[in-house]
């Protein structure tokens, strides 16, 4: 069942970035849902199905975790 309700995330975010992500005007006929919502529910939704869209999209990777050896990694000091 999670899967069935996946796959309809996918088709139904993936058809709105298809055809009402290159218009432009007052047609949007779903104001709330935007072009980067209807995008990350595409990519969630097809990495529960096994495909990794991820990948192509450089902004939507995962971050690079901090090795603590930066600025403000040791203790926190007040004066």
């Amino acid at each position: 069942m999670k899967r069935l309700i996946a796959w309809a995330f996918a088709i139904v975010s993936g058809l709105y970035l298809l055809l009402m992500g290159p218009m432009i005007g007052p047609l949007d006929p779903i104001p709330i849902l935007d072009e980067a919502t209807a995008l990350m529910i595409f990519i969630k939704a097809t990495n529960y199905l096994g495909f990794n869209f991820g990948r192509w999209i450089p902004f939507f990777g995962k971050g690079k975790a901090r090795d603590g050896k930066g600025p403000g990694s040791g203790p926190t000091v007040d004066d």
